[in-house]
């Protein structure tokens, strides 16, 4: 088996099994997102305490990339700051829009979505989590 087949392997996983999916009943905060370009759409439920995730869920129906991309990052999340969120935010996007290589482990099984960049139409169904938490985290300044 070679590594693209195994990243494979892990996407499907994650698409199939998806990892935080249910809406948590005590949360602080909550934003729902439709991606753009493709009509995913999910509702993310986040409890922020002290600029920490104690816990990261979410609810939605879409293609595979992005409901694996979203199982994905909530693993990545939870217990992270928010600062830390948003520097990995930089690299994921980087990954996903130049398909620069990132060997960075804090983004965990979501460096197996690099082959993305490979199909443009694709970019916002790999970051639609990433998106749907700066819209979570905007929405928590007003």
């Amino acid at each position: 088996m070679n590594i693209n087949d195994l990243y494979k392997r892990v996407i499907l996983d994650h698409a199939k099994n998806r990892r935080n999916h249910r809406k948590t009943d005590c949360y602080t905060h909550k934003v729902h997102y439709k991606n753009p370009t493709c009509g995913d759409v999910m509702t993310m439920y986040a409890t922020i305490k002290a600029n920490k995730i104690e816990d990261l869920s979410f609810v939605g129906e879409g293609c595979f990339i992005s409901m694996a991309s979203s199982s994905m990052f909530t693993n990545i999340a939870k217990k992270k700051t928010i600062a830390e969120i948003e520097e990995l935010s930089i690299l994921m996007k980087d990954m996903i829009l130049t398909g620069n290589v990132v060997d960075d482990l804090r983004l965990e099984d979501a460096i197996s979505l690099g082959d993305i960049h490979k199909f443009p139409s694709r970019y916002n169904c790999a970051l639609m989590p990433w998106q749907a938490f700066e819209k979570l985290l905007k929405n928590r300044e007003k």
